[in-house]
């Protein structure tokens, strides 16, 4: 599926996508979207500006909340002509060039769906699939895999192959045999270990991608549900700041990534090239142990009854924190293990619970833990991942119902910002302040892994530019497409298909929505 607007290959800056431009008025409260001619939906029907108001309206009027976010200050949609969009804002917005992360849907397939529950419209049958993109899903087999054939009306350039099958591997071993074996051409989401018996094989190719996720390390401040109750002693930013220079971010790069990552400093991955601050290494909190124990130890925590615990001087609690992590997110559960370590040498107990994705989300919702290891990746534009760390998300996206006027007041400030530079300024210093602040760590970066047969396809084109993701990927037009002047080499009268494994999901975008 398409998106009215979508991402350049080069920084995944707002590109041409259904639409050829959105313009806004001079007060930013109206913006004017011109649609590509002629453009079609893989049944033949016409992909008009009707179908792009109707998707809008559907996520709005039916509160799809994984997607409402991509639409403030009450927007409305008119559609003039079948090429021309015209969004309406109560007050001045750059929403339309975020752009919204919403894949447009053909109106004539799911208008009987609008204004059904929400069960009904989950379990919408669509294989095979009415789409606008380059390939069209037309076997499912859950569990298992799926298989994508090209669209015979797709409006931009022919893609190299004809069938893309998707096949899920529950084996690490497994997958990279298929891949020795020539099974498949190209594998995703390959563990750290797995990756590094591939380098500099014969007819493989391997390539880690650049971040576009972080492990986080999220502490939890309360207001979840009345059975919420963490540990008070982290309202105080001398104990936040206590972990964060008591935990070693090189160790967990090297022991449990293998070095495949970079160690985090701020809440925007480095897979948003344009808008990813990079805290400069003189201001950042310094693993420091030492000084870890002697501000705890200003701050009038100490071990009183010499169990190696520290208790809290106000409330009297022994510091010690409940830590569930992740055991369906890649290094989350082995780094916990660490951070188990890093904080017994500094006075704090940490109990550490590994929990399926499942489990971890009812901690997320009850708020029934200290602090917890998971992740979190976000889109290219910064305005989602932000937005998630604004006082109003408490109950929502908010890891630990985090609450800072300030901040609050730094989000909007971007929101309604409309000179791009202008803006990258704000958000540097709302990730400096949240780096600051503390209301968790950002522990990693980890690389995506993945690994490529050699012998059959060239002239990949990663996206982002440098070392970005090669087929799965935001710009998935181009990648696709491959470069032009090596697409010719590989065209043939009978086209090949090609293999792929499934890369790793990424909810925290848009929820149960976007890969």
């Amino acid at each position: 599926y398409d998106m009215l607007l979508q991402f350049s290959d080069a920084d995944l800056s707002p590109a041409p996508g259904l639409a050829e431009r959105c313009e806004p008025s001079a007060d930013h409260t109206v913006w004017t979207c011109t649609l590509r001619e002629g453009v079609r939906w893989s049944d033949g029907t016409p992909l008009t500006a009707e179908d792009v108001a109707f998707t809008y309206r559907f996520v709005i009027d039916n509160n799809i909340s994984a997607y409402r976010s991509y639409f403030p200050y009450n927007p409305t949609f008119e559609t003039p002509d079948e090429r021309t969009l015209i969004w309406r804002s109560e007050r001045p917005t750059f929403a339309p060039q975020i752009p919204p992360f919403v894949y447009i849907a053909p109106k004539h397939i799911w208008e009987r769906y609008d204004g059904k529950d929400r069960k009904e419209i989950r379990s919408a049958p669509n294989t095979p699939s009415v789409a606008s993109g380059p390939f069209t899903l037309t076997e499912w087999e859950r569990g298992q895999g799926w298989t994508m054939e090209r669209n015979p009306y797709f409006w931009g350039p022919t893609p190299v192959v004809d069938r893309l099958e998707f096949r899920v591997f529950d084996n690490q071993e497994a997958l990279v045999q298929a891949l020795k074996n020539g099974e498949i051409d190209y594998a995703d989401g390959l563990q750290p270990s797995v990756f590094r018996t591939l380098e500099g094989g014969e007819q493989i190719t391997t390539h880690p991608i650049v971040s576009d996720w972080w492990l986080n390390l999220a502490f939890n401040f309360g207001g979840q549900s009345d059975d919420a109750d963490p540990h008070p002693a982290l309202a105080d930013i001398r104990v936040r700041r206590a972990i964060a220079m008591a935990i070693d971010k090189q160790e967990i790069v090297d022991k449990v990534y293998l070095g495949y990552a970079t160690p985090g400093d701020t809440i925007i991955r480095p897979a948003s090239v344009y808008w990813h601050l990079d805290i400069p290494a003189e201001e950042e909190h310094p693993y420091d142990p030492e000084a870890a124990r002697a501000l705890l130890d200003e701050a009038g925590y100490v071990d009183t009854d010499g169990d190696g615990v520290r208790e809290d001087p106000r409330s009297g609690r022994p510091l010690s924190l409940l830590m569930p992590a992740s055991d369906e997110t890649t290094g989350a559960v082995d780094a916990g293990r660490l951070i188990v370590g890093y904080l017994k040498e500094i006075g704090i107990e940490v109990r550490l619970q590994p929990a399926s994705d499942a489990k971890m989300n009812d901690y997320w919702t009850t708020g029934d833990f200290d602090m917890y290891i998971w992740y979190w990746s976000g889109d290219p534009d910064p305005d989602y991942q932000l937005w998630v760390f604004t006082s109003g998300q408490c109950g929502s996206w908010s890891d630990g119902c985090w609450s800072d006027p300030t901040y609050d007041r730094l989000y909007e400030q971007q929101r309604s910002t409309f000179d791009r530079e202008e803006r990258r300024e704000i958000v540097f210093d709302m990730q400096r302040y949240v780096y600051e602040q503390l209301p968790g760590i950002v522990l990693a970066y980890p690389n995506s892994l993945a690994a490529y047969r050699n012998d059959r396809f060239t002239g990949w084109k990663p996206v982002p530019a440098g070392d970005g993701y090669l087929i799965p990927g935001n710009a998935v037009h181009r990648v696709v497409a491959l470069e032009d002047s090596v697409a010719l080499d590989i065209f043939a009268p009978v086209r090949e298909e090609y293999t792929l494994t499934p890369p790793p999901w990424h909810t925290g975008t848009a929820g149960d929505g976007q890969a």
